[in-house]
């Protein structure tokens, strides 16, 4: 007797929160992120997304590291993030706060236009309605990251 399968539709919040997650999962931070902190994903301006992010995190470890969710507001970007998604605002609203990480060991990640451009390591965009990722060589080298190949090899390196 044949079964029929279908693919359960994922939703947008759902689909960012994975592709963050494994941003992070395939992410080296320096040697001096102590063990005895949890890896904090801090998330600015779409709740859907952090909702979802909590639910893909729960009861997960990266590295010894518990994850906790943060959801911020604009002017709360705190230092104790080591992965930031920003989304929801215009390039001039998210300029400033990607310069405020810019020198420090956080993964900043956007889906707002020109992400890239004002600093951010890696850009979500969809193309022929398939979720896509940019990544900036230069401002992962500058935060001191270290970025798996085979995250790269999935990515539009600028």
């Amino acid at each position: 007797m044949p079964v029929s399968v279908s693919a359960q539709d994922v939703t947008e919040p759902a689909l960012k929160a994975a592709f963050i997650f494994n941003f992070a999962k395939f992410t080296e931070w320096p040697a001096d992120l102590s063990t005895d902190v949890s890896l904090v994903i801090c998330v600015l301006g779409d709740a859907a997304v952090g909702d979802e992010l909590e639910r893909a995190v729960k009861g997960r470890v990266l590295a010894g590291h518990g994850i906790t969710v943060s959801r911020m507001a604009a002017g709360g970007l705190q230092d104790a993030c080591n992965v930031v998604y920003l989304s929801g605002m215009t390039t001039p609203q998210a300029a400033p706060l990607v310069a405020k990480l810019r020198d420090l060991a956080v993964l900043t990640i956007g889906d707002v236009q020109g992400f890239i451009e004002i600093g951010g390591i890696a850009q979500f965009r969809f193309e022929q309605g398939q979720l896509r990722f940019s990544v900036c060589l230069a401002s992962v080298k500058r935060a001191r990251l270290q970025i798996s190949s085979r995250l790269l090899a999935l990515a539009r390196l600028e």
